[in-house]
């Protein structure tokens, strides 16, 4: 296998519910990289996607045989194909081992060497090397079937629109994209594994810090941190008030604590009372292990779309327009 695979903050299910009465964000107030796995398309296409559990499922052809169901993981860092899938296709893959480093929790994945795929949405070919991992365990919890999952690599590789409001996804050329929506840029910050952002958490005492996280398609959770920062970003009182419950991985379950924040704020958006999931400082699956936490489809799903432009390493989040009052009419731009 080419490098170690990192499925940093992906797939996780809370058994016990969050406490997230306040689910839409509102307005506040006043390098190059290698393409060599995929081929950009010369013009935008759009397919629809399956929204299921939070996790964002379309749908691949492999091998010209359509009908495959890929899940969008920006939080893994590599392409993903379900060891039960590679084995319909025909191929064999040699020194199936296990690996307890790639996803959360205590039980073992068996990963494979990487296999040469041809994988294609609509006539756009969007990876030629997958790694192999037995997602057995994963796609019985979700009851969903996955035959794979496209990672990081694939947003390295086109400009994707997550369009939530219509549950479409659409493929941009790299080569002289013009985003000319009315959406907020946001700067990525450079990664070579992970879609990672700047945002603004609110603390217990109202004061604003200012971290990166990553963004992860394949997280159900809204956010999630990591217990040795509760100190420097003064959650101690958000910590202590929350409750015991278990979350869901590749390598099976494990223990979480679930609480909330006073704020969060990313570009323009803002919203309050956000759940995050606490998690103990060993139980960590990141190269970016610097990284204080994620942010989830939890938050993502409230905007009405969301741009994955990391050719040129930026992001851009168009808000929902606010509800209409009854008795006045608004003109809204896309």
């Amino acid at each position: 296998m080419r490098g170690k695979i990192c499925l940093t903050m992906a797939a996780m299910l809370c058994v016990m519910p969050h406490a997230d009465p306040t689910r839409t964000l509102q307005p506040k107030p006043k390098p190059p990289l290698s393409l060599r796995h995929a081929k950009a398309p010369a013009a935008a296409i759009t397919v629809p996607f399956e929204y299921f559990r939070r996790h964002i499922y379309v749908t691949v052809s492999l091998q010209g045989k359509p009908g495959f169901i890929f899940m969008l993981d920006s939080g893994a860092n590599r392409n993903i194909l379900n060891l039960r899938t590679s084995k319909q296709l025909g191929m064999q893959p040699l020194k199936l081992q296990q690996e307890k480093n790639v996803g959360f929790g205590d039980a073992p994945v068996y990963v494979a060497p990487e296999e040469r795929i041809n994988a294609t949405i609509g006539a756009i070919q969007v990876a030629q090397v997958m790694a192999v991992i037995d997602l057995n365990r994963f796609e019985q919890h979700f009851g969903h079937p996955t035959d794979g999952m496209l990672g990081y690599p694939f947003l390295r590789n086109f400009v994707v629109k997550v369009d939530f409001e219509r549950k479409l996804l659409t493929l941009f050329p790299t080569d002289g994209y013009i985003y000319r929506g009315s959406g907020v840029e946001i700067a990525l910050k450079p990664s070579r594994d992970f879609v990672i952002t700047p945002i603004t958490l609110g603390s217990d005492r109202l004061v604003r810090y200012s971290v990166d996280m990553a963004v992860d398609t394949g997280s159900d959770t809204t956010m999630m941190l990591y217990d040795q920062y509760v100190r420097p970003l003064e959650l101690v009182d958000s910590r202590q008030h929350s409750v015991s419950g278990l979350a869901f991985g590749l390598n099976g379950f494990y223990p979480v604590a679930l609480g909330s924040i006073n704020s969060f704020h990313i570009g323009d958006a803002e919203t309050h009372n956000v759940a995050v999931d606490y998690l103990a400082e060993n139980e960590t699956a990141a190269a970016e292990q610097k990284l204080p936490g994620a942010i989830g489809n939890g938050i993502l799903q409230n905007f009405r779309a969301v741009i994955f432009d990391v050719p040129q390493g930026r992001m851009f989040l168009e808000l929902k327009p606010p509800p209409l009052t009854p008795g006045t009419t608004r003109t809204v731009r896309y």
